[in-house]
């Protein structure tokens, strides 16, 4: 299954920051969970209201796993770091082809 999330941040968020905590947590539970596979994460390059600032897509093995790497250690700390910099997120799934 490939998962998918896009984050947008109140304005004034250091994404840099962001970008790397994300990268760096996705990079950690690549090592730490089996299921897991291929974390990338990506900025965008346009400045729009309507566009998400990061994004990043991960594999897993089965939507079974979803819950598994939603509630592992790594990624409650992430989003608990950042959630309060986030206006909008968007996840989506989808069978891995």
């Amino acid at each position: 299954m490939i998962h998918y999330v896009l984050l947008k941040f109140k304005p004034g968020t250091d994404l840099d920051a962001a970008e790397k905590q994300i990268r760096e947590t996705y990079e950690a539970l690549d090592r730490e969970l089996p299921f897991f596979h291929d974390p990338k994460t990506y900025r965008c390059c346009v400045e729009r209201d309507s566009n998400a600032d990061i994004m990043s897509i991960m594999r897993l093995d089965a939507p079974e796993d979803l819950p598994k790497y939603l509630q592992h250690p790594l990624h409650m700390a992430m989003g608990k770091s950042l959630n309060p910099s986030i206006v909008a997120r968007i996840s989506f799934d989808h069978p891995d082809d």
